[in-house]
């Protein structure tokens, strides 16, 4: 049996050194600050890169995305926001939500219905019954593959569809949970970008794992570029994506987590219909668009749905979609073709 988990990122370019803080003063008398910092939240590698006329502000980055999970994302924990939801699902009381998750929401039920369930945030039990973060690292070698009558009664227990959802207001059944991990790092990107609008930023490049933020300008005028990872040989990348000003650049594959046994390849990302990981045909989906959540979103359920209908999906949202399949083959829509450079030897 082989076991492997692996986590790959690649932000290219006229070079972001992710490994000290530094700044500098230009040659006009105005200050300007450029720090990078590398820290972990979310279970995932942050890396920052900002430049500003003002302080340091790479720990308030951190401590926002520290706060998202703590008091609203983690499922794990009962006194943030989701966790209450979930502590109170079968109570039959209905639940206000904050203005930032019920807009979260919002985009997450509007995503799931559009995509027919191929985007799904109460699939997560059966991604904690698979476990394959654990099962993968080692963690947790006595695990099995799962029973499909295992399957089948955690599934019975999942469905968007069954939510009780309207005017900021949420009802869950008895049994049933949210899990955000899908989004949750594209919402932070979210936060991040609302909170550089309120400081003297000149440009950022910020990284929380899969999900990329790039913000204002960069030195020189020239583009920022993020690399995107070739699934097939994860120390190198497929292209670049290059972008000017606030995007959100999401990338879901097969290769970011998995376990490999007696040949066969179980990834973490699971269909929700099936209650097994997906099988659709590709081995990573790219999503650049305006918004941090959507990008997350729709980098799910496109890579859940395969390249016809996730194509379908991304054009009806009008994002830029990239998409490599198990072969290796790249296939991209026109939003796509204007901002991506394939790299020479693919």
């Amino acid at each position: 049996m082989k076991r492997k988990i692996k986590k790959s990122l690649f932000i290219a370019a006229d070079s972001i050194f992710l490994f000290a803080i530094i700044a500098f003063v230009t040659g006009c008398g105005l200050k300007q600050a450029q720090f990078t910092a590398v820290g972990t939240a979310m279970g995932t590698v942050i890396t920052q890169h900002i430049d500003t006329k003002g302080e340091n502000i790479t720990g308030n980055i951190m401590d926002i995305i520290t706060s998202l999970e703590q008091d609203c994302l983690s499922y794990r924990i009962s006194e943030s926001e989701v966790g209450n939801i979930n502590a109170q699902a079968g109570s039959g009381n209905f639940i206000a939500l904050s203005k930032e998750l019920n807009a979260d929401l919002t985009t997450c039920f509007d995503v799931s219905v559009k995509s027919e369930g191929a985007f799904d945030i109460t699939v997560g039990p059966v991604t904690r019954l698979w476990n394959i973060d654990a099962w993968a690292s080692g963690e947790n070698t006595e695990q099995k593959i799962p029973e499909p009558e295992q399957i089948s009664n955690v599934l019975s227990q999942t469905g968007f569809d069954k939510i009780e959802y309207v005017n900021g207001n949420i009802l869950l059944p008895e049994g049933m949970s949210l899990d955000l991990g899908a989004v949750g790092k594209g919402i932070a990107c979210d936060r991040i970008a609302d909170y550089l609008d309120t400081k003297e930023v000149k440009g950022a490049v910020i990284s929380v794992g899969g999900s990329i933020l790039t913000y204002g300008e960069k030195a020189r005028g020239v583009p920022w570029t993020v690399g995107i990872v070739n699934p097939q040989n994860t120390v190198s990348s497929i292209g670049t994506v290059s972008v000017s000003g606030e995007w959100y650049v999401s990338t879901s594959g097969d290769y970011e987590r998995y376990m490999e046994v007696d040949g066969k390849r179980y990834h973490h990302i699971i269909d929700p219909h099936t209650g097994y990981p997906t099988d659709s045909g590709l081995s990573s989906v790219t999503i650049v668009c305006k918004s941090g959540i959507l990008s997350d979103a729709l980098s799910t359920a496109c890579f859940v749905l395969g390249e016809k209908e996730g194509m379908e999906l991304a054009d009806y949202y009008d994002v830029a979609v990239l998409f490599v399949n198990t072969e290796g083959k790249l296939v991209m829509n026109r939003a796509m073709e204007t901002i991506f450079r394939q790299t020479k030897e693919n």
